[in-house]
């Protein structure tokens, strides 16, 4: 009886005390994530701060040699999603007449967004690359040159915006207070843009043909995205894709909006917007982990 009870309470103790040393790992590890996220945090809001006389003048500079190499200036930021519309109204409304009440708004809300994100996504991928003479004499946060490009296609969307609502009340559309929303929306798509945006700009300094993959890769997501037709208009056997496309809520919540005068389906928007800030704490924390080695690799 004495040696089966001290065995019991030995095994009992072991697996007791297993179930312990497992919940402190745990709770390690947890602790040991939450300091993480809070130095990644903590170093790109001190990289703001202490940088952002020269994101300022980077900003402009970029603004600058834009309008620079254009005869139109700041006219090709109102044309180039007008013409992108006008394109899409004329296959979609004339040649396939498949338009719907208020077409141009429709997909002139999509544009506006993708233009954005596709501009954005694009940009990154060479941003670290296109300054390596400037890294070699100085240093830089490469999250702050991300941020940067980021931002300068942030002005360039946010005139866009500036034209969407001059045609909201060219087509007699009423504008409601919903309308304040769309800064929530916007929190999405910019905290989605700028996380994809950091780990593209990684990829960028160590695979060459990163560019010309994401070139063909931003077409097919521009078609798989709900930009020129809507999400019921795809068949509902495979109606789920679309929903794991972020894209789709986004488009969605600029269109309810400015187009609907309702409020954005803020359920999925939320978990879009939590998706997103984990996708920018980690490629922060990308750019951060490599920031000394990519010098020796541009």
């Amino acid at each position: 009886m004495n040696n089966k009870s001290v065995l019991v309470y030995t095994t009992n103790d072991f697996i007791s005390n297993k179930k312990e040393s497992g919940w402190v790992m745990i709770a390690q590890s947890k602790k040991s994530n939450f300091y993480k996220i809070s130095f990644i945090i903590t170093k790109i809001l001190e990289d703001m701060k202490k940088y952002r006389e020269y994101i300022k003048y980077a900003v402009k500079s970029e603004l600058k040699a834009q309008l620079s190499s254009t005869h139109l200036g700041y006219l090709w930021w109102l044309l180039d999603p007008l013409m992108y519309m006008l394109v899409y109204i004329l296959v979609v409304s004339v040649i396939l007449n498949k338009g719907k009440e208020n077409f141009p708004i429709f997909v002139f809300c999509a544009v506006l967004s993708w233009k954005w994100t596709s501009s954005s996504l694009l940009d990154s991928t060479k941003v670290i690359k296109s300054r390596a003479r400037l890294l070699q004499q100085i240093y830089l946060p490469k999250f702050i040159l991300v941020f940067i490009k980021v931002l300068t296609n942030t002005i360039k969307f946010l005139v866009g915006i500036c034209v969407l609502l001059v045609l909201i009340v060219l087509f007699g559309i009423q504008l409601t207070p919903h309308i304040i929303e769309f800064f929530f929306v916007f929190s999405v798509n910019f905290t989605l843009v700028l996380g994809l945006s950091c780990f593209l700009a990684h990829l960028g300094v160590y695979f060459k043909d990163i560019s010309n993959v994401m070139a063909f890769s931003l077409r097919l997501w521009f078609y798989v995205s709900p930009a020129i037709y809507s999400v019921s208009d795809v068949p509902k056997n495979i109606r789920w894709i679309w929903q794991l496309n972020p894209m789709s809520a986004i488009y969605a919540g600029y269109r309810d909006v400015f187009l609907y005068g309702r409020s954005p389906t803020y359920s999925v928007l939320f978990i879009w917007l939590m998706i997103s800030l984990s996708i920018t704490f980690l490629g922060a924390g990308c750019l951060s982990k490599y920031d000394k080695k990519y010098i020796k690799v541009v």
